[in-house]
């Protein structure tokens, strides 16, 4: 199987382009991480807000009882 000849500058253009794809890449999971760590912060804070209410309504059904 002979070797394929690549002049230099074809290889610059694929380096390159490997390279924008990276960069895309990159850019990719680094959103998917923000987005992740938004959601992983909104459900923090809906437990917290469910345990404050839980504790309201037991504090308040304790002090109505005779």
């Amino acid at each position: 199987m002979p070797a394929e000849r690549r002049s230099a500058e074809e290889i610059r253009r694929e380096i390159q382009a490997e390279r924008d794809q990276l960069a895309d890449a990159l850019a990719d999971l680094r959103a998917g991480v923000g987005e992740r760590r938004r959601l992983a912060g909104a459900a923090a804070g809906a437990v917290t807000a469910g345990l404050a209410v839980r504790a309201l309504v037991r504090l308040v059904r304790h002090r109505t009882r005779p």
